[in-house]
């Protein structure tokens, strides 16, 4: 799902919801099964602070990274993003 050049970063619960939606529009055309084996990914402003909270949801399955790909720090950061569990154990 792409929200590209708004700059804005929808919070996780907004943007879990979407992806639901989508996952559930694909379920009840093509089957639960092709629903689940399909990648769903967040396409608004990903960031180095936003990509953990997004990237935990279930029903996003990765992200579109834009302007944060021109930094290396930034890009290193989003590729090397913590999973919840990981967040939780530190």
């Amino acid at each position: 799902l792409a929200a590209c050049m708004v700059r804005k970063v929808a919070t996780p619960e907004i943007a879990q919801t979407v992806h639901a939606i989508c996952r559930d529009i694909l379920s009840g055309m093509y089957g639960e099964e092709i629903a689940n084996n399909t990648r769903i990914l967040y396409g608004g402003s990903v960031s180095p602070e936003s990509v953990d909270g997004l990237l935990a949801q279930p029903d996003i399955d990765g992200a579109l990274v834009g302007g944060a790909s021109l930094s290396g720090e930034s890009f290193g950061r989003i590729i090397n993003f913590q999973t919840a569990e990981a967040l939780q154990a530190a």
